[in-house]
């Protein structure tokens, strides 16, 4: 090829080249001019079961301890007799807690598959020199953050806290004590360690002495842990009363509490409400947090009526109370509604002749509308079911075991009624509920609600792209 042909060949290429890079410029700045056509499109919510192959663990809190019980360590709270427990559900593990003081009536732990209907409650006579009446309380699952209220440290009043860990690992738990003047100073608030497999039952009196009212916030690291009170109270040398207190899961701007009761054969009489009952019904109230607030209390039968009660002025992280001079004839429940949120319990009484007993009732959650839930009713227990909504309910109770016909009832809205219940008791209702079991017999009250698991438990929902 002559030199004059390899240049023209050469031209020609770079003549190519720019025709190539002046359409490819062109090509871009077109299409950063030109709206194009777009696909939109949301990502999909799926929502996943997260409780698939789970167990749900409960824990029973066991023996009632007592402080004083042995001389030569009056702030050790020594176990004494032991509980009946009664499980509704098939309980597919039983074991059980240690703890320090050894005793009868070790803490139950009992677990079954997270899909199948498991509920559990505990019931004991308690009978000593200083103390005597009944307690029940509902074993419940153990938590990283929950609230107990009721009980004082005041004269002739105990108050024990008791801590189960079912984990593998040892918790550490902190205690945050209010009383009728706002938080304890923290420097008589600590640590407790509880170790895995095990129980620890420590005394509020040392915590928090000479206090009329008391609530605990319980928070743990390391592995949850559950968390109940035992009050014992008595007069002079004479035994007055015992309780449990269940715990609460969180503040909440309405509480349902099933199951109080307020009877007496002695004659009505000046009270610390002016006349009325000669014991009155003690409603009390805590606010977390730093916003002041008003609750409203009142008292529903099974008939649907509702009798307003009073009202308690609420100061932030300080124990409020309400004193019922008149507990009303029939009620069976009792409902406090907040502007804030609230963790709150009430105490009724019973007086048969020299005997006397009271308990401290905490709030039931609402139960799912349609979904089976086990409801333990130990013996001598009557269960109580609450309607908040608008609707009538119709309930089915069948035994856990198959036993038995299914029993039908229904719970009209804003109503509380008793319903007959088996011991292990499954019930689904149309509506959702709140429950709880009484126990009433002669001189000895006591009482828990039924710990229906969280609805939203195990739900998870993811965004697909």
């Amino acid at each position: 090829m002559s030199d004059r042909s390899r240049i023209l060949l050469g031209s020609a290429r770079a003549v190519t080249g720019l025709m190539i890079v002046a359409a490819s410029a062109t090509a871009v700045l077109l299409l950063t001019s030109v709206s194009l056509p777009s696909v939109a499109r949301a990502p999909e919510p799926v929502v996943v079961d997260t409780t698939q192959n789970t167990t749900r663990t409960l824990v029973c809190s066991g023996a009632f301890s007592v402080l004083g019980a042995d001389t030569e360590r009056p702030g050790a709270a020594i176990p004494t007799g032991a509980p009946a427990v009664t499980v509704a559900g098939a309980a597919a593990e039983t074991s059980a807690l240690t703890r320090a003081e050894g005793g009868d009536g070790l803490p139950t732990v009992v677990s079954a598959p997270n899909a199948e209907p498991l509920a559990a409650a505990q019931v004991q006579a308690v009978g000593t020199e200083s103390l005597r009446g009944v307690t029940a309380s509902a074993c419940a699952e153990p938590l990283n953050e929950q609230w107990l209220i009721g009980g004082a440290s005041s004269l002739g009043i105990s108050t024990t806290l008791s801590l189960g860990n079912p984990g593998t690992v040892p918790a550490t738990v902190q205690l945050s004590v209010y009383d009728e003047n706002g938080p304890v100073d923290a420097v008589q608030s600590a640590g407790v360690l509880v170790a895995a497999g095990s129980e620890q039952t420590v005394s509020l009196n040392g915590y928090a002495p000479d206090r009329e009212r008391l609530a605990v916030r319980v928070v743990s690291t390391g592995a949850p842990v559950t968390a109940s009170l035992g009050v014992g109270q008595s007069s002079g040398i004479e035994p007055f009363a015992v309780s449990s207190v269940t715990r609460q899961v969180e503040p909440q701007t309405q509480l349902v509490i099933p199951g109080v009761a307020n009877r007496s054969d002695h004659e009505h009489g000046p009270s610390d409400s002016g006349e009325g009952d000669e014991f009155p019904v003690i409603v009390r109230a805590l606010a977390p947090g730093t916003e002041p607030g008003t609750a409203s209390v009142r008292a529903v039968d099974g008939k649907g009526r509702s009798t307003d009660l009073g009202v308690i002025e609420l100061t932030p992280n300080t124990v409020g109370e309400l004193s019922v001079a008149v507990w009303p004839e029939g009620a069976t429940a009792l409902i406090i509604e907040s502007d804030v949120p609230v963790i709150g319990s009430a105490l009724g009484s019973v007086t048969l002749r020299s005997l006397h007993d009271y308990a401290w009732f905490t709030p039931a959650p609402a139960t799912a509308a349609n979904a089976p839930i086990a409801a333990p009713v130990v013996s001598g227990g009557q269960l109580i079911l609450v309607n908040t909504g608008d609707e009538d309910a119709a309930v089915t109770i069948r035994a856990a075991s198959g036993k038995g016909k299914d029993i039908t009832a229904k719970v009209a809205a804003g109503s509380g009624v008793t319903v007959k219940a088996p011991a292990d008791a499954v019930l689904t209702s149309t509506e959702p509920l709140h429950a709880g079991v009484r126990y009433l017999n002669g001189g000895d009250l006591a009482g828990y609600p039924v710990l229906a698991p969280d609805p939203r438990d195990g739900e998870l929902t993811v965004y697909t792209r």
